[in-house]
């Protein structure tokens, strides 16, 4: 199994903003993602997210 950073896991699905591949809950999920990265906060993440994090990316990009 590949591992990729955090911030490269948010790169890669925030690129999927506006497609119909994300839902409603994930493109919101992203979006704060997205935010904490731009304001350097992405380390702040819990654990659930982190894990929430991993799951998504791993549907769309595994």
């Amino acid at each position: 199994m590949r591992h990729f950073s955090t911030a490269v896991m948010v790169e890669k699905l925030v690129g999927m903003l506006g497609t119909d591949d994300l839902s409603e809950w994930e493109t919101g999920f992203v979006q704060s993602l997205q935010r904490r990265l731009a304001e350097g906060q992405i380390t702040a993440l819990t654990e659930r997210q982190v894990e929430t994090l991993d799951r998504l990316h791993s549907k769309h990009f595994a």
